[in-house]
């Protein structure tokens, strides 16, 4: 079969094809594009012309075949006629597909064309190209705010018997007024109404086979494209069972965010879960949180189920006012979700008396419910003139981002987006905004007027090897100075037993030596030795130790009160609960509420103190026979992620193990009362660990802060919880360096501890506050640069 071709390219002519652009009969600007079919082998062994398609004299025929005013109807009419008038006078041309395009047939597209084929057994076909619209489209929030340009190609055949002409002004017409009073989520409904509006005018509905194409695209929706969409093929056939489409699309007049719901879809539950955001910067930011969970939990209808930590963060949109305090909290209620933002704002209004002189403003305040799922798990969307779920600036705002995603799974996915949460929040930290990045803030208790936290920043990263998400420690280490009060401690036992004076005078040692380089020193105050098959003291003798040398410390005015945070290393409740009194702010528990578990009742009631959690395992006389960590056992209903993937790498099993148990631990704490904001995580570097297993854990330390696990539907993860290591002086230690004498591990301490500080530890335990500080004041400078 020849192959031969002749083309014509773009040949310029002014016919009158109907209306114009104003619907004037007045001659348009079209072009023609021909792709004339021959066998020119002749031609090319003579090389000469006559044995071909002389293309200049076909392009003069074309343009006398045009007579000046004489009315064509169409374009679809005029190129059908002049194929079949080129064919028939020139013999040569075997097939031909000719290409008519004219630039002013509409005011709203400059490339509407008539493609027809000569053969028989192709249909000819219209298209309209260039169609561009503005239109309310997309999930994001700017999207929502601001139309935003689409782009239609139409295609639509036309039948070699067919006579009548294709109204493509008519699909224009229609299509224009459709999409620029639409309001769709997404472009695959967009196209596919279109289709359905094109298919209710007559012509379309007199010929129901019709397949017509019809592809959108988004313009400005990936930069780095040129445009992104979709298309579909459908024809009248394809839309019988479904109502017809009025004129417009469902756009409302109301003002600001307006997402498109199916309010046939909403399906309101007697119990239904519900995710608050919350923010103060007015008065006692932290108080005021604290007050309006507590008003929210108190509710009948209400149940406080799960708080995240608390974030301190620039304030958006209006730049002039104080730092917010920020988290999510997760409830479960039978009331409706307006019946919810009543009870929400009942609370900011009334009880805790805000006032709002305009939007974005200083608020003592804010309660606003971001997501909404009925008893079956499914998302309810919302759009009334007072609320809008989700939340139409979530995906915008890290502070609400955040503390949601330790809320929900890594795979929980946006109704709106059916994208990751924790992807939108990658992305939004990848912009590199610093105002993105939260300090994660864990209070303490008063001094005075002065309000209190240990406060952590965190940045996300990538993983080089990966590609993984890894959340990693930005800001200073806390150096935790040991102070022992009893005459048994592994490595100074006695030295500071029975005499205030002397503790006295270790305390004020240790401030000058961390306060020159440090802003913060946590001093960490035992009574009781915790060392492996030590002899347990009594409850009475541990608070004879401890209690005095509390409260001499925050009555020596001397003291920076406000820099020195006060640390009570005990697991007994009763301990804790005089300690707390007497002015601590950290409760270091080594058991993690295992060995006296009304600990955790202690700390519930107090939630401005702060509770170290430490995994161990056994008790004080077994714990050191329990180091068998091989692969987690098998649970078919759990699944554990590292580095925020699935890992089942043999060599993550110890540490996997360890933050397991950590994560029971977890659980119980918060379902005693405990809050996020006060969880402190240690490893329990030297409790049922072996010298290898500790090293092991110190190596990745990044893994367990990146920890998450599902089991039976719930979610637990670490995110942003601070990590302690207490390695001080510990016996590992002189197992590497061959020190036999605890006080000579010291030098060893601290080069462990730069160690620790660059695998992610945010507060370092030591005895050696002198040179330990030193050490760590380098790793942040070499790790965190700072």
């Amino acid at each position: 079969m020849e192959s031969d071709y002749v083309h014509i390219e773009k040949l310029r002519l002014k016919p009158v094809v109907g209306p114009d652009s104003w619907r004037r009969l007045s001659p348009q600007d079209c072009v023609a594009t021909l792709q004339m079919r021959t066998n020119f082998e002749k031609a090319s062994e003579n090389d000469d012309l006559k044995y071909s398609l002389n293309y200049a004299v076909i392009s003069r025929d074309i343009e006398k075949y045009i007579e000046p005013f004489k009315n064509y109807w169409s374009i679809g009419y005029l190129n059908r006629n002049l194929s079949n008038y080129l064919v028939a006078k020139y013999p040569g041309i075997q097939s031909l597909i000719l290409d008519m395009q004219t630039r002013s047939g509409h005011i709203r597209s400059d490339d509407i064309r008539a493609v027809v084929v000569s053969q028989k057994n192709i249909d000819d076909e219209i298209i309209i190209s260039n169609l561009k619209l503005l239109t309310l489209i997309g999930v994001f929030t700017f999207e929502r705010l601001q139309k935003q340009y689409v782009n239609f190609e139409i295609r639509i055949p036309w039948p070699k018997k067919s006579r009548e002409h294709v109204p493509y002004n008519d699909v224009i017409d229609n299509v224009v007024e459709y999409v620029e009073n639409s309001n769709f989520k997404t472009v695959e409904a967009l196209v596919e109404n279109v289709a359905q509006v094109i298919t209710q005018i007559p012509y379309f509905i007199d010929h129901p086979k019709l397949a017509i194409t019809v592809k959108v695209l988004k313009l400005n929706a990936i930069t780095s494209t040129d445009g992104v969409g979709v298309s579909c093929t459908k024809s009248a056939v394809d839309f019988v069972k479904k109502q017809p489409i009025g004129k417009t699309g469902g756009h409302s007049s109301m003002r600001g965010f307006d997402l498109p719901v199916d309010s046939q879809a909403v399906k309101i539950t007697k119990s239904n879960t519900a995710i608050v955001a919350f923010g103060s910067n007015v008065g006692d930011r932290f108080e005021n949180i604290k007050s309006a969970i507590d008003i929210l939990d108190a509710h009948p209808s209400v149940t406080v189920m799960a708080v995240s930590s608390i974030f301190e963060s620039e304030p958006m949109y209006f730049k002039n006012q104080s730092l917010f305090l920020n988290g999510c909290l997760k409830i479960q209620t039978n009331l409706n979700p307006e019946d919810l933002l009543k009870l929400c704002k009942t609370i900011e209004y009334e009880n805790l008396k805000r006032t709002k002189e305009f939007d974005n403003g200083p608020r003592s305040i804010d309660l606003d419910i971001i997501l909404y799922k009925n008893s079956d798990g499914e998302d309810i969307l919302l759009t009334t003139e007072t609320l809008t779920i989700p939340h139409p600036r979530l995906l915008e705002r890290s502070f609400v981002l955040e503390p949601l995603c330790e809320l929900i799974s890594s795979e929980e996915l946006h109704p709106v987006t059916a994208e990751p949460y924790h992807n939108h929040l990658s992305q939004l930290y990848g912009q590199g905004n610093e105002e993105d990045f939260l300090w994660k803030l864990v209070p303490l208790p008063s001094i005075g007027k002065s309000k209190r936290f240990l406060k952590f920043k965190n940045e996300v990263q990538h993983d080089l090897v990966t590609g993984s998400p890894i959340t990693r420690t930005v800001s200073s280490t806390y150096i935790m100075g040991i102070l022992n009060t009893t005459p048994d401690s592994f490595s100074d036992g006695g030295i500071y037993f029975e005499s205030i004076d002397k503790q006295l005078d270790k305390v004020k040692i240790m401030i000058d030596d961390v306060l020159r380089l440090f802003d913060y020193l946590i001093i960490d105050i035992g009574g009781c030795s915790t060392r492996p098959n030590s002899e347990q003291t009594s409850s009475e003798e541990e608070l004879k130790r401890t209690i005095p040398i509390i409260k001499a410390i925050r009555k020596d005015t001397g003291i920076p009160q406000e820099r020195i945070i006060l640390s009570i290393d005990t697991y007994r409740a009763d301990v804790a609960s005089q300690a707390i009194a007497a002015g601590v702010d950290i409760v270091n528990d080594i058991s993690g509420g295992q060995f006296d578990k009304s600990i955790l009742s202690v700390l519930a009631e107090n939630p401005t103190v702060a509770y170290v959690l430490s995994h161990t395992r056994g008790n004080i006389s077994t714990m050191n026979k329990l180091t068998e960590y091989g692969e987690p056992s098998d649970d078919t209903n759990i699944s554990e992620f590292l580095h925020g993937r699935e890992n089942s790498d043999s060599r993550t099993s110890l540490i996997r193990n360890v933050g397991r148990e950590l994560a029971e631990r977890y659980e119980e704490a918060i379902s005693n009362g405990i809050r996020r904001w006060q969880v402190i995580i240690d490893p329990g570097i030297g409790f049922a660990k072996n010298p290898r297993q500790n090293l092991e854990i110190i190596r990745q330390l990044d893994l367990l802060k990146n920890y998450s696990c599902t089991k039976d539907g719930s979610f637990l993860n670490f995110r942003n919880l601070p990590i302690l290591v207490g390695a001080s002086r510990k016996k590992f230690i002189g197992t590497i360096t061959g020190d036999e004498i605890a006080s000579e591990r010291d030098f060893a301490t601290g080069s462990l501890s730069a160690s620790c500080v660059g695998n992610g530890a945010n507060i370092i335990r030591v005895h050696d506050t002198k040179g330990c500080s030193k050490s760590i004041k380098l790793a942040d400078a070499l790790y965190r640069r700072l």
